[in-house]
């Protein structure tokens, strides 16, 4: 065996013991969600005068009749009038602004307290936004809804309460559920996807005491904690977990509250989702960097530092799925015999990575009593096999996040937009025709293994030539902003 087929094989056992600590993650996080206890939460009945005041801030850009609804649902919100302040602070075009606030104004009831605010520039994008909106206001508490969100009335008075009690909290983050989740193939298995990353993921490090993310949205921060964690910075795609991870060096703690709802909205294409999963991924591959170094200086003890950085690399998944098939691509080149320990880890992390994520998803939706719906074991396959189309788009993104300063933030398409330029699917198909029909041509027992992956390179390359709805299509030019060095 040539030094050459050995380097890489040690590389590809490397690289799969990588993706088993991954793996293994998600069976312990199930593990703390089902046998440790849940913590209790101080939720005291407060009385109207004893109620703090509410900034709620509502980030849009070029959002239309969303922005609309979202403005709605937020003066809807149960709160004493004269402590409840509303924003909207509107990112988007120039040319839609004043059609924008008409139709907010309209649609306000008199009596809310509720301003349009808008940059002149787009600096730090969301990051930028929520900070410059949060100098318009000196109250303590601040709630973000996304333009795709519809609070429900009570959300006000079933979160800040926690606040009130506990003031170790810098937010509370609630559950989001998804009303257009039935739309399609896509949508369904996206709504299992984020079902066990709230049911599982979030409640488990909850229970088990661990540092949990802001979502971004359908939640409430403590003034005091943002400005203790430095505030809201735009140097990374992902400001929510970057902000959470700075309060948590801090010595903050959040909450998550499961039975707190937030419906919103999934993207309904393959183009749409594909963007949205690059931008979350570039961000927590930007968080990783930046934080990591403080992490890992920190007065944690080493089993927490180690599950933070688990958690802060989940991002990495992509990559070293794709590292792991770059090797054994060359190593089937090669003609190469594998090692039998090499053979049977990599069948052994292949088992675990499989089981440890359908069990996660199977127990997401039964922790949610929808085990038993019709259609179940059709969306948890899709649910393992659309990701798998993500694997070039997110280690792309992993790429320019380590190794570019250009920041693109494509915001998450609605239904009937489609992103101006960019990726539009020929790299998956490319690669999903080529997996195959080079395994079966080098060794052609190794073909099976590539199911997965093929089957969601080119269901993502297929739908991502669709962009947005036929009949009525909006272009949206992603923000762009350049760092200075």
């Amino acid at each position: 065996m040539s030094g050459l087929s050995l380097f890489l094989q040690c590389g590809l056992a490397s690289v799969l013991l990588l993706l088993a600590l991954l793996s293994a993650q998600l069976i312990v996080l199930g593990y703390f969600r089902l046998f440790r206890p849940a913590l209790r939460v101080r939720l005291p009945r407060l009385p109207d005068e004893a109620l703090p005041s509410v900034l709620v801030q509502l980030p849009v850009r070029d959002e239309g009749a969303l922005a609309v609804r979202v403005a709605a649902a937020a003066a809807r919100l149960d709160w004493p009038r004269d402590r409840l302040e509303i924003q909207l602070l509107d990112d988007g075009s120039i040319e839609q602004h004043e059609e924008l606030a008409r139709a907010v104004m309209a649609t306000v009831p008199q009596g809310v307290s509720f301003s349009i605010l808008r940059r002149n520039e787009r600096t730090g994008f969301k990051a930028g936004n929520l900070a410059f909106g949060l100098a318009h206001s000196e109250a303590p508490y601040v709630a973000v809804f996304d333009a795709d969100f519809v609070p429900p009335p009570d959300f006000l008075r079933r979160t800040v309460p926690a606040l009130v009690a506990d003031t170790g909290l810098a937010f509370v983050q609630a559950r989001w559920t998804h009303a257009n989740r039935n739309r399609n193939w896509l949508t369904r298995a996206q709504g299992l996807l984020l079902d066990a990353h709230f049911s599982v993921e979030q409640e488990g490090r909850f229970r088990a005491g661990l540092p949990i993310s802001f979502n971004g949205t359908a939640g409430i921060w403590r003034r005091e904690a943002i400005e203790s964690g430095g505030g809201w910075t735009g140097d990374t795609l992902t400001e929510d977990l970057d902000l959470s991870m700075r309060c948590m060096l801090k010595g903050w703690r959040a909450a998550f509250l499961k039975d707190v709802e937030v419906p919103g909205e999934l993207p309904e294409t393959a183009a749409a989702w594909r963007a949205q999963q690059a931008r979350w991924t570039k961000g927590h591959a930007q968080c990783a960097h930046k934080l990591m170094p403080a992490i890992w200086a920190s007065a944690m003890p080493l089993w927490r530092k180690v599950a933070v950085s688990l958690q802060m690399c989940q991002f990495a998944f992509y990559t070293l799925a794709f590292v792991s098939a770059a090797i054994s691509l060359t190593l089937m080149y090669m003609g190469v015999v594998y090692l039998e320990s090499v053979a049977m880890f990599g069948l052994a992390v292949t088992a675990l990575g499989l089981t440890g994520s359908l069990g996660y998803l199977f127990l997401g939706q039964k922790l949610l009593d929808r085990h038993r719906a019709i259609g179940l074991h059709r969306s948890l396959l899709l649910a393992i096999v659309f990701p798998s189309g993500l694997i070039l788009s997110n280690t792309r993104a992993t790429y320019e996040a380590f190794f570019t300063t250009q920041m693109d933030f494509h915001r998450t398409l609605r239904a009937g937009e489609r992103q101006v330029g960019g990726w539009r699917g020929a790299p998956e198909l490319i690669a999903g025709v080529f997996l195959p029909a080079f395994a079966f041509a080098e060794q052609a027992w190794s073909a099976p293994f590539f199911v997965i992956a093929v089957a969601g390179l080119v269901s993502i390359g297929a739908m991502g030539f669709s962009g947005g709805a036929p009949q009525q299509i909006r272009e949206i030019a992603p923000s762009r902003f350049t760092p200075r060095e």
